[in-house]
């Protein structure tokens, strides 16, 4: 199985090991990283994001067809578009003259929300829409899938509460909105005023003033925190971070008097984006402008960081804020993102004016607010994958921890596409792997395939048990030892089919794969389980016996369907007699040596003139002993028996098909290594009193080795895995 190592790149640059940085287009998403689909005739635009539990990725936004629509697309995890949803994963929705989708999220049961704002030919209003799981509009929310929130003129952004009701951001007739729909589409009137709170800003004058809700999200208590902007006729525009209860009162505890207005600088400043760590402590996202050229807006990125009671974290950045400035010009903060470890990431775009220059980026910083540098280029990363104007309006993180980014790209002049890219979000390094794939599973063969990566140049492979693994490597000394010892070496795409199998038994296909520099990966393993033998019925078998002579005969037993293993062998008449049928039968039962497919062997080194027992036993599939079948035969007579030369030994047995031979006065003699079914598969002259023999060539099984000197014969049996 193939796998991506999470490494320190410096530990292998010599070794000429492929590494990505964190914040690396990820290659194995979409095209190299990016996705780009276009929707409608010219002009598409994705605003929102979400994550199904299955990882599957949606966007949510607006498409020109005819008039613009709602407009929705779901991604499988490698960027390929759904074809199980909606119509080849697009989804288009019409309710007024112009319609606008800004935010997406999933409920724990799949169906799919959808908020935005549609035009009814005077003015917009806010419109919430639910589809099932496949795409459909679901008739079970609102009136035929769609919520009417009119008293809203637009939908920022949409968080679910753990009870399943839906929260809404944005801005009615210019005032901060927040507005709550049970999980059915009514409006939750216990919220607020029927379901909507409405706050009207107030400058340092007292004066009413512009203010719109641009991000919200929920504490774990229940209360909602919404940020965005207003516009102070003193200040310019200023950040506004507030807090409501789950009732949707203003938290008289949060800030002053629940509200926190922050002059970043004397210009415009604005926050689009708001998340809550797992401590309590708020995250706001932004842009400050920091000086004004005519006709050229000038902006660094914000962050700031609150506790729990909206004062500023003076353990972040400069007294809870911290500004980039990724350009000399214009970067603004369109969404932000809190890793497990408190990392920050946030992106949106960085424009260069004077250039016509419009890219994207994404900035990670560390918990302190200090650029991360070991993300992207010290700290960030600039993306211009089309090399034309686009743009990021939402950022999130899997569960793998790479990031997701989405937004809009042109792909040719004035024609706009929804586009969604996945970045590295650690260090990767990848070393030689090779992937290992099955096919014709069976009770006792399969067929393994070995896939190697680009930067592999060989491998070796074994095929064992956990038992089998652990035995060889105490004797090898390591795992990778024992399959490099064992194994079969090969280079490229192989496959090897594997015989003689226990049926029902978990395996692992053991790997050791090495690099085109000599650099050696960590072993690997990938399982598979044989599938079962036999079945419930009356196991027997029979039993044939040819090719008698005074020291051998050729026994072939074949199991019936019902068996599941069996177990077979001789016995001298004399033996079985004296111990009698039924501890012959069970001395067979527990040899430790089940068959499970036809056994076709011959027995050598017996007497010559002397009655043998052939005996065979065999159990079904759910334990139960079936009769044996006992069949008897009397071996020739000769006048002079052949007599044993030496005393043979093979080691490793059972092994890969490499092995050694040794025994007493060996040296000039004939050896043939012969299948079960007679067949010489190999045959040499051994020059000293040991040798190296290779039969990796042939199939698994049990072969007989043969030693021949002076017309005289020694055998050995050797098991091939």
């Amino acid at each position: 199985m193939k796998k991506i190592y999470i490494l320190l790149f410096t530990l292998f640059a010599s070794l000429g090991v492929q590494a990505q940085n964190a914040g690396s287009f990820d290659p194995t998403f979409g095209d190299n990283g990016v996705v780009l689909t276009p929707i409608g005739n010219d002009f598409s635009m994705s605003y929102g994001m979400a994550l199904q539990a299955d990882g599957k990725i949606l966007l949510g936004g607006e498409a020109r067809i005819g008039t613009y629509k709602f407009a929705l697309t779901r991604y499988n995890v490698d960027g390929s578009l759904d074809m199980d949803f909606g119509y080849k994963g697009i989804v288009n929705t019409s309710l007024g003259e112009s319609d606008f989708g800004s935010a997406v999220v999933v409920q724990d049961d799949g169906r799919i929300i959808l908020a935005g704002r549609s035009f009814n030919g005077s003015s917009y209003q806010a419109r919430v829409l639910r589809y099932t799981s496949i795409g459909e509009m679901d008739p079970t929310f609102g009136a035929n899938g769609v919520a009417a929130l009119n008293m809203m003129n637009n939908v920022e952004q949409a968080v679910i509460q753990e009870d399943g009701k839906i929260v809404v951001g944005g801005y009615s007739d210019d005032n901060f909105a927040l507005a709550r729909l049970n999980s059915n589409g009514t409006l939750d009137t216990s919220f607020g005023d029927g379901g909507y709170v409405i706050t009207v800003m107030e400058d340092d004058g007292g004066q009413a003033c512009q203010s719109y809700v641009k991000g919200i999200d929920i504490q774990t208590d229940g209360k909602i925190v919404a940020a965005g902007f207003m516009y102070s006729y003193y200040t310019y525009y200023d950040v506004v971070v507030a807090r409501y209860t789950a009732d949707g009162q203003l938290d008289a505890g949060f800030a002053l008097n629940g509200t926190l207005k922050a002059n970043l600088g004397g210009l415009a400043d604005f926050a689009t984006s708001v998340k809550i760590q797992d401590d309590g402590k708020i995250v706001v996202g932004g842009h400050k402008e920091f000086a004004i050229i005519t006709g050229v807006p000038e902006y660094d990125a914000a962050i700031l960081r609150l506790d729990s009671d909206g004062n500023y974290d003076d353990t972040f950045g400069t007294d809870g804020v911290a500004f980039y400035r990724l350009t000399e010009q214009a970067t603004y903060v369109d969404d932000i993102v809190i890793q497990d470890d408190g990392k920050i990431v946030f992106t949106g775009q960085i424009v260069d004016y004077l250039a016509s220059a419009y890219d994207i980026y994404a900035c990670r910083i560390n918990s302190d607010g200090t650029l991360d540098t070991a993300f992207g280029n010290e700290g960030h990363i600039v993306m211009d994958p089309f090399n034309t104007d686009v743009n990021a309006n939402s950022i999130l993180l899997q569960e793998d921890g790479n990031i997701l980014i989405s937004g809009y790209s042109t792909s040719r002049e004035d024609v706009y596409n929804f586009m969604v890219l996945r970045l590295l979000g650690e260090e990767q390094v990848e070393i030689p792997a090779v992937e290992v794939t099955f096919d014709n599973v069976q009770a006792t063969t399969l067929d393994a395939t070995f896939t190697p990566n680009d930067i592999c140049e060989s491998y070796y492979f074994v095929i064992m048990t956990v038992a089998e693994m652990q035995q060889w490597s105490q004797m090898v000394g390591s795992p990778a030892g024992a399959i490099k010892m064992f194994g079969i070496h090969e280079t490229g795409i192989y496959t090897h089919n594997y015989t003689q199998l226990t049926p029902n038994t978990g395996y692992y296909v053991y790997t050791v794969s090495l690099g085109f520099d000599g650099f050696e990966s960590p072993y690997d393993s990938t399982y598979v389980h044989t599938t079962v033998l036999g079945g419930p019925g009356e196991a027997t078998a029979t039993i044939d016996l040819s090719e008698i002579t005074p020291t051998s005969v050729r026994m072939i037993v074949t199991p019936n369907p019902e068996t599941a293993e069996f177990h077979d062998g001789l016995m001298t008449r004399e033996y079985f007699d004296e111990i009698g049928e039924e501890a012959a039968i069970e001395y067979f039962q527990n040899d430790g040596m089940p068959h499970y497919q036809t056994d076709n062997w011959v027995w050598i080194d017996l007497q010559s003139n002397t009655v043998y027992k052939a005996i065979a036993t065999c159990k079904n599939a759910v334990g139960e002993w079936g009769p044996a079948t006992i069949k008897e035969f009397t071996t020739l007579v000769v006048s002079v028996d052949n007599i044993k030369v030496s005393s043979l030994l093979a080691f490793p047995n059972p092994s890969q098909g490499i092995f050694e031979i040794t025994g007493d006065n060996i040296a000039g003699s004939n050896i043939k290594i012969i299948d079960i079914n007679g067949r010489i598969v190999f045959e040499a002259l051994i020059k000293g009193q040991s040798d190296t023999i290779d039969i990796r060539h042939c199939n698994s099984g049990m072969y007989i080795i043969e030693l021949e000197k002076d017309g005289k014969l020694s055998h050995a049996k050797f098991v091939k895995n």
